[in-house]
């Protein structure tokens, strides 16, 4: 892991992107952490925007209610299934 100053985050973008792929760079302001660099793909990108969706957040936490007094699971397409047929 690595630390990088904001400032140095403004002068080296490029090379400091180009370093996650070896680790997360984490940025710091006056010396205190306040953003992660981190490597990414595009399926990495999609669970992110997946699970950071705040109608997504609350069906994945009802299910797991749901799960932890049943104890019935049920599938991820099951449940996308539902919400595409609720979105119209």
């Amino acid at each position: 892991m690595k630390y990088a100053s904001v400032r140095e985050l403004k002068n080296r973008t490029s090379a400091l992107v180009r370093e996650t792929a070896h680790g997360d760079v984490v940025v710091t302001s006056r010396g205190k952490p306040v953003a992660l660099l981190q490597r990414m793909d595009e399926e990495d990108l999609e669970d992110y925007v997946f699970y950071s969706a705040p109608a997504i957040r609350r069906e994945i936490e009802r299910r797991w209610r749901e799960y932890l007094r049943t104890g019935k699971s049920v599938p991820l397409s099951e449940v996308r299934a539902a919400r595409r047929r609720r979105r119209g």
